[in-house]
């Protein structure tokens, strides 16, 4: 049997199964003795004992959604072959996906997710279709890089952090002007100690395809947030993580226009000012661990190159 070529290596297909074993990128790993469970299988996947660095590795992607793979090696201390191996067995066993998304400069690395089969062996919640929003995938990844970045690296820049959570359902508030019960889509707060100082920031990720309007709405939403009794007692940061410059200043452009969406049409001048300087825009790609540390950072007034402790400093008012 000839095999068809693709440069210099052979290209083969095993027909019990969707996936290509030698597409490019993904040569890393030998072919599997088994096919994985192709997408919306009912199959279940063969049953092996599964070892401590493989239930480690399921139960962050269960806490934490989606993981790139150098992610997975920072947070379980494991050395990066022994993690990306075991990933390996994982994807193979029908555990977990993965993917390597697209980027402008360089190679992705791998970015990995439970699947209905890897959830149930670790009794967590049977997780939703992700293989279809490789936007999402990115922007989920972006939120735990950000945590990871000021808890690895942000005491050398006099940035220490304080705490750390997800919000899936974002934060509920009551509109005082209207008395309407409204949610701020915000998918993760961030608390830090700056100067002396807590500063909470509100992190936004799921903005690369999100056209202008909505945007605007979302700030417009956190400008009443500002105003509600929820913030009083600290106003906090609204951090919004763009994979590309090019995203960034979509961003920063809706921040100058919020006051035109209808989400802001009972709030004052004052308010809509406030939230425009306290909201912050870093550019993930291409070093995202350069999150804490890199001048990756800017403002709607303030569209230079900042870090983020300057960031935060600049429009909370606190000194460095």
């Amino acid at each position: 049997m000839t095999l068809p070529v693709v440069g210099t290596r052979p290209m083969l297909q095993n027909p019990m199964s969707k996936v290509v074993l030698s597409c490019p990128g993904f040569w890393a790993e030998p072919a599997s003795s088994y096919p994985p469970p192709a997408a919306g299988s009912e199959a279940e996947p063969p049953v092996r004992v599964l070892r401590s660095t493989e239930r480690q590795l399921l139960a962050l992607l269960g806490t934490h959604e989606v993981l790139t793979s150098g992610q997975l090696v920072r947070l379980t201390g494991a050395p990066e072959r022994t993690v990306q191996y075991r990933l390996g067995l994982l994807y193979r066993d029908g555990l977990l996906n993965r993917v390597r998304p697209p980027r402008e400069v360089g190679t992705s690395p791998y970015h990995c997710w439970l699947t209905a089969f890897g959830a149930a062996a670790i009794g967590a919640e049977k997780p939703g279709a992700r293989s279809d929003d490789l936007a999402g995938v990115q922007a989920t990844a972006a939120l735990s890089e950000l945590w990871l970045a000021v808890r690895d690296h942000g005491k050398g820049v006099a940035l220490e952090l304080i705490g750390w959570r997800r919000l899936p359902s974002g934060l509920p508030y009551d509109d005082p002007r209207t008395g309407t019960l409204r949610a701020l889509p915000a998918e993760a707060e961030l608390t830090v100690a700056l100067g002396g100082n807590e500063v909470t920031m509100l992190v936004v990720a799921r903005v690369e395809r999100v056209p202008a309007a909505r945007l605007a709405a979302v700030l417009a939403r956190f400008a009443g947030y500002l105003t509600s009794s929820c913030a009083e007692r600290c106003p906090p940061v609204l951090a919004v993580l763009a994979r590309t410059p090019r995203v960034a200043e979509r961003v920063l452009a809706a921040a100058e226009t919020l006051g035109a969406a209808p989400a802001a049409r009972h709030l004052d001048e004052e308010a809509i000012a406030t939230a425009q300087r306290r909201v912050v825009v870093g550019v993930v790609e291409p070093h995202p661990v350069g999150l804490a540390t890199e001048p990756v950072w800017a403002t709607p007034a303030d569209r230079r190159a900042w870090r983020l402790v300057g960031v935060l400093a600049a429009c909370t008012g606190i000194a460095k």
